[in-house]
């Protein structure tokens, strides 16, 4: 739901920015187009990568996340406009420093809330 929310605020500040003809629904409609390309390939990465991570420091972890999932926007460098790439950009790095590392803690044992840390492990 994060992703969704930060993709979604880039291309609002891309549709108020940008120089194009276009009207704001078909940049926010050509927005939604790009979850499928830069979208669904950044969470999968995240996800993948943020449930086996173990054994290095977050802040170093998070800062090789963010510089995969830059390359994720790859796309929008045929865009004829900067503004695309740079939102999009934004967002993939804002994505890597909000999601949780590790994803599943270690020796968590059920839901948050209602067990906590395995007692000896």
């Amino acid at each position: 739901m994060t992703y969704l929310l930060l993709h979604g605020a880039a291309w609002l500040a891309v549709s108020q920015t940008v120089w194009w003809d276009d009207t704001f629904l078909e940049i926010m409609a050509l927005g939604m187009g790009m979850m499928l390309f830069i979208g669904i390939p950044t969470v999968l990465i995240a996800v993948c990568a943020a449930s086996v991570h173990r054994h290095m420091d977050v802040a170093r972890f998070r800062m090789l996340l963010g510089m995969s999932l830059v390359l994720c926007a790859w796309p929008l460098l045929a865009t004829s406009a900067s503004e695309p790439l740079f939102f999009q950009v934004v967002a993939q790095i804002a994505f890597a420093a909000l999601i949780p590392a590790p994803l599943f803690p270690e020796n968590w044992v059920g839901r948050p809330g209602r067990q906590g840390p395995v007692p000896g492990h």
